[in-house]
């Protein structure tokens, strides 16, 4: 039986380059004689490239929000699974900025002392209790109600 080789490295490079950069190199190769610019006669216009634009960072916006924050297990009682409740408020934040102006470890912990207490329907042999939620369980909602 044939063996197959077998690859025990690899290594890939790439780089990138500016297009006007490297038109703007023949250019000057062609002014300064034969090489590169015999492959680009003078009578064949250099195309002109634009260079790429930046993706722009998202400016804040002023907008009237309201933020909830809720325990989306389907065990919790719909009347306890809402643990904040925002009021409306105008703000320029980022969402995720504003995940970090509420006391997020208070609400958590009050929330789990009700959660611990749960029975798990997903056990039917025995008698189980929910866990602890972590800051991952919990699903933040920001509505935003209109923006200016």
């Amino acid at each position: 039986m044939r063996e197959m080789p077998v690859m025990l490295s690899s290594a890939l490079s790439s780089n990138t380059v500016d297009a006007n950069a490297m038109f703007q190199a023949i250019a000057a190769k062609q002014l300064a004689g034969p090489g590169i610019a015999q492959m680009f006669p003078p009578s064949v216009p250099l195309p002109v490239v634009q260079p790429r634009k930046e993706p722009e960072m998202a400016t804040p916006q002023r907008r009237l929000i309201q933020v909830f924050i809720a325990d989306p297990n389907e065990n919790i009682p719909i009347d306890q699974c809402l643990l904040y409740s925002g009021a409306q408020q105008l703000t320029d934040l980022t969402d995720q900025e504003l995940f970090f102006e509420i006391d997020v470890k208070t609400l958590l912990e009050k929330h789990n002392e009700i959660r611990t207490k749960v029975v798990d329907k997903a056990v039917k042999e025995r008698v189980e209790y929910l866990e602890p939620a972590k800051v991952r369980d919990l699903k933040m909602t920001v509505v935003t109600i209109a923006q200016f």
